[in-house]
């Protein structure tokens, strides 16, 4: 009779990593020292707009960081010990696990609401955390469990420790709801050839990623057995397993296969993708993967593997991540140079960055996020047509929606045709709000875009708003910028947040974009109303309509208090806007 002892164990961490300070004239005003690992855009066209999250470690700091598209912080946090998958989590909470045993959840003002565990007797592995909707997680356990390992392999330990992993869903008040053990459905000789089974201390399976399939059941990446494992929810039984010794699929237009994966995702069109790191496969270099699964005859057909030329190898770490707009965005594990790719569905480059200075980083995503510190009103400003010399004012509301004050202490602009009139700091009172003066003052010729950051800084942490600030300046008649429209545009509605009424402004251009058929000048136009999961709520207009400028009224006296969006659409072009009802 085999007999297995388990034991829970914590491992150790020693790394000798480097850390950079950003160049305090490139994001922060004098009083403001952050330190993080300094990073660069290496490539950038059309990328997606939701900001990055960043999980960074330099010398045995972590750090917390959420970025735009040009590495401008909106969110950072100091955090100590090495960080693994900070991430945002559908219930509205971020996320990170400190190596080796501690999870942690913090509210979009970067105060911590919630610790994350595993059942007793069982210690918290950092790899992946799935927090559901409703509060409940799916969690990875790690136990030590005592093997007779001279039953299996000649000069086995008689008493080796085996590293092993466990599936946990847990309730949102921590209580385990179903669990799955790999020790009581693997074999111990499912590792690959390359886990040397005679060691004392032997790490087994290293599972490193939970997926919830879209059939409800679980995806579960097991590296050390170069294996993907599909567990039935319910019964806790294997369902299939791909790659690796007890692979039970036949691979189509796949002569390479994968090893040592990671991040096992399933897309929107249903199929698989994963991070391959390619280690031990001759040539080695990492990819990122992507099968179409038959799952009833078992064949997995490759349909992509991007791999930067064969040119990027990580041993260890790394992750995909399908957006919202059909891009893939690539974290490259161990790899500085690039360290992060975001890709379109032809696999061209649409924005890649690179630390400079050594980063310890696990995976990266892209998210939609914003504070609940404070909020602004509006989100963006267009300046419109501005004369070079002149300038121009517009008031932007700071509201605070806690019940203590918020001190701003940081605005950051990089276009200094754009500036903000009042000093720091400033204190927005309880439940109130202050306002803002931004001008607009050109000193050229030109169109001109930037954001404007408004932020609350203290030492360990800092959180920021944006605010989209656009302006131009023109040659032409004021009669031919009033009659003869030459650009779409959509303001924020005003007043918001708004009870019961506001007011939405819209211009429609004189030439037509692809996608209308120019009878007689008009162009067929759609403004909408959703609310935050996306259900259209009303239709504001539906209808053709000549060039000019627009006003219409939205009225939610008959809705609840919440976030909203309007979205307008006219041919090609497309814009959306949030708006608030509080009531």
């Amino acid at each position: 009779m085999k007999t297995f002892t388990k034991t829970l164990f914590i491992i150790s961490l020693y790394a000798c990593l480097s850390n950079a300070q950003i160049d305090s004239s490139l994001y922060f005003n004098d009083n403001v020292s952050l330190l993080y690992p300094t990073m660069e855009i290496t490539k950038f066209n059309n990328p997606s707009e939701d900001y990055l999250f960043l999980g960074l470690t330099s010398g045995g700091s972590g750090n917390l960081l959420i970025v735009d598209n040009e590495l401008t912080p909106v969110f950072y946090r100091k955090a100590e010990g090495t960080v693994f998958n900070f991430t945002w989590q559908p219930d509205g909470e971020l996320s990170y696990v400190i190596y080796p045993v501690f999870a942690y959840g913090l509210d979009s003002s970067g105060v911590e609401i919630n610790r994350f565990y595993t059942p007793g007797g069982v210690a918290l592995d950092v790899h992946d955390l799935r927090v559901l909707s409703d509060g409940s997680y799916y969690i990875i356990g790690k136990e030590l469990v005592t093997v007779d390992m001279s039953q299996y392999v000649s000069g086995g330990d008689t008493a080796a420790a085996l590293i092993t992993n466990s599936v946990h869903h847990m309730d949102a008040d921590d209580n385990e709801m179903w669990s799955w053990y790999a020790i009581d459905h693997y074999n111990i000789l499912d590792v690959d050839q390359y886990v040397d089974l005679t060691q004392h201390q032997i790490d087994w399976t290293h599972c490193n990623s939970i997926e919830i399939d879209t059939d409800g059941n679980i995806l579960l990446s097991t590296r050390n057995f170069d294996e993907v494992t599909k567990i039935d929810r319910t019964t806790g039984d294997i369902i299939w397993r791909l790659g690796g010794e007890k692979n039970q699929f036949t691979f189509i237009d796949d002569t390479r296969g994968f090893s040592r994966q990671h991040s096992v995702r399933r897309l929107s069109n249903g199929n698989l993708i994963m991070f391959d790191n390619g280690h031990y496969l001759v040539p080695e270099y990492s990819s990122v993967v992507e099968y179409e699964l038959d799952e009833t005859n078992l064949t997995a057909t490759l349909v992509r593997r991007y791999t930067r030329n064969e040119s990027v190898f990580s041993q260890s770490r790394g992750g995909v991540q399908e957006l919202p707009n059909g891009h893939i965005l690539i974290s490259w594990g161990e790899s500085q140079n690039p360290a992060v790719t975001e890709i379109n569905e032809q696999d061209s480059v649409e924005f890649e960055m690179k630390f400079v200075s050594y980063a310890h980083q696990y995976r990266a995503y892209r998210f939609k996020w914003e504070t609940n510190l404070f909020a602004v009103s509006p989100d963006s400003i267009d300046f419109g047509i501005v004369a070079v010399g002149d300038s121009a004012l517009a008031e932007l509301k700071l509201y605070s929606t806690k019940d203590s004050s918020v001190t701003i202490n940081e605005f950051f602009i990089n276009d200094n045709s754009f500036s903000v009139l009042n000093e720091l700091p400033i204190t927005i009172p309880s439940q109130d709000s202050v306002t803002l003066s931004v001008m607009f003052k050109p000193t050229a010729e030109g169109y001109f875009k930037d954001r404007l950051n408004v932020r609350s800084v203290n030492d360990t942490m800092l959180i920021g708003k944006q605010v989209y600030l656009t302006g131009a300046t023109t040659l032409v008649s004021v009669e031919d910028r009033v009659n003869s429209p030459v650009q779409f545009s959509l303001s924020q509605n005003y007043p918001n947040p708004f009870n019961p009424s506001t007011k939405i402004k819209f211009t429609i251009a004189k030439s037509p974009l692809p996608g209308w058929d120019g009878r007689g000048g008009l162009q067929l136009i759609k403004l909408v109303v959703y609310d935050l999961l996306g259900n259209e709520v009303t239709t504001l207009i539906n209808k053709e309509l000549p060039a000019g400028n627009y006003e219409i009224g939205f009225n939610g006296s008959n809705l609840p208090s919440g976030v909203y969006f309007y979205r307008l659409q006219a041919g090609s072009y497309s814009s959306t806007k949030k708006l608030v009802l509080l009531k």
